[in-house]
């Protein structure tokens, strides 16, 4: 059972990393609306550095509400990535395309990211 205070932590974790994720997404949208012979990797990558700040900062304010570090968090940032891009290489191996495989990917990394922000990058 998780306390209350580790309940709530989550819930704005998730508001917070729902927003960044509708940042990422829709980065990720107009990306391949707008130039749609750009690879899914590529299009993955860029929509995640534009949604770097907007999570950095709210998890510092809003999720954690602790200073945290911005390199570490950097850190846990590119290790997602990786681990995403290669699930998203995974999915583009099964057959998929387009924005599907996309999604799939960027929700799998959640858990992974909210346990390093939390006891290593906003400790």
């Amino acid at each position: 059972m998780i306390s209350r205070e580790e309940f709530w932590r989550l819930f704005r974790f998730g508001l917070v990393g729902g927003g960044a994720t509708l940042v990422d997404l829709g980065s990720s949208t107009l990306l391949l609306w707008r130039w749609p012979q750009l690879a899914e990797n590529l299009v993955s990558t860029t929509a995640f550095f534009v949604a770097f700040w907007f999570s950095f900062f709210g998890h510092r304010y809003i999720t954690f509400q602790k200073q945290g570090a911005v390199g570490k968090f950097l850190l846990v940032a590119l290790f997602s990535l990786a681990v995403r891009n290669l699930l998203l290489l995974g999915l583009l191996g099964l057959g998929l395309s387009g924005l599907l495989p996309i999604v799939i990917a960027t929700l799998s990394v959640t858990l992974l990211t909210y346990l390093l922000s939390r006891v290593w990058v906003f400790v």
